[in-house]
Parts: structure tokens; sequence; C-alpha cells
């Protein structure tokens, strides 16, 4: 809106661009500036929403004073935080079995979070159904979005049999 703002006073200008490029490869583009936007796994409203309704739990009416919201939201976070700190304990003590004795994880135990060891399987599954090394053919989502390893990037090392 802001661009055609700008245009306003070279209509033609803005029509040629808009009927020769943006019709055509406006999908391109949005999807170009959400894979470099890191949007942490989470491309609709439902993170919000679902903390929005665990707020309204916590809180279990619509009427109170701001002292009585305070402590039960303080409540909220500090059970929060409790989960996040137990989570992180588990990432440096607990290695699931699928990542044990695997060349390609042997680095990376007790440095990653669980969800990140996720996100590298999943690729690495990906790799190993398509046995392909194109990176032509590789998004770099992950590296881009996450400063994760991508498709291409752990191909290379399956074929060299070398830890990440």
């Amino acid at each position: 809106m802001e661009w055609q703002d700008a245009c306003k006073n070279y209509p033609k200008f803005l029509h040629y661009v808009q009927t020769t490029n943006l019709d055509t490869v406006k999908d391109k583009i949005v999807r170009a500036w959400i894979v470099l936007v890191l949007p942490l796994g989470c491309r609709t409203t439902n993170r919000v929403e679902g903390a929005h309704a665990r707020v309204k739990e916590y809180l279990s009416t619509s009427k109170g004073d701001l002292g009585t919201c305070w402590e039960k939201i303080d409540e909220m976070f500090v059970i929060q935080f409790g989960e996040i700190q137990s989570s992180f304990g588990r990432r440096f003590t607990v290695l699931e079995h699928r990542y044990k004795y695997v060349n390609l994880y042997s680095g990376l135990g007790g440095n990653m979070s669980r969800q990140v060891m996720n996100y590298i399987f999943v690729e690495e599954e990906g790799v190993r159904k398509t046995l392909c090394m194109d990176k032509k053919n590789c998004s770099y989502v992950q590296r881009t979005s996450y400063g994760l390893p991508c498709a291409c990037f752990i191909a290379i090392k399956i074929h060299h049999n070398k830890p990440i």
C-alpha cells in the first residue's frame, strides 16, 4: 500500500508494474519474505489465542481488581518459568534414543533443545527419502529462518558420514 501511495503520481507505471510483475509473482514475494522472517514455526494466530485462553484460565473470572489479577498472572508466570527450567534441565541430561549412536547427531547432544533436534530430524528424514543433494532444490528455510542446517547441508554430512 505504501508503494502504491508513492507511485500514485505515475498511474501508467503503477499499472504496468502491477500487471506485469506483482500480479504474476506476488505469491513468490510473500513466500520469500516469510522465509526471511523468523516465525518460530507459527504461521497463524493460534499461539496468541492459546496464550489468551491460558491467562483466562488463571484469572477464572472477568471481574477482579488489579491486585488480584496481578497475583494470578504472576502465579501463571512462575509455573511457566518452572516448566521451562525443567525442560532445559532435561535437554542436558536426556538424549532421545533415535539420536544416540547416530554419527550425524554425535556433537549435538546436550547442546540443543528437543524441538531443534526434531527440526533437524525432519530435514534428515526428507533427505534420506529423496536421496538428493541438489542445492538448486534446497529452499534454505531452516538456515534462514532458524539458523539450523538445511537439507543440502545435512545431505552432504550424510554422504561423507560426518557429524553436524
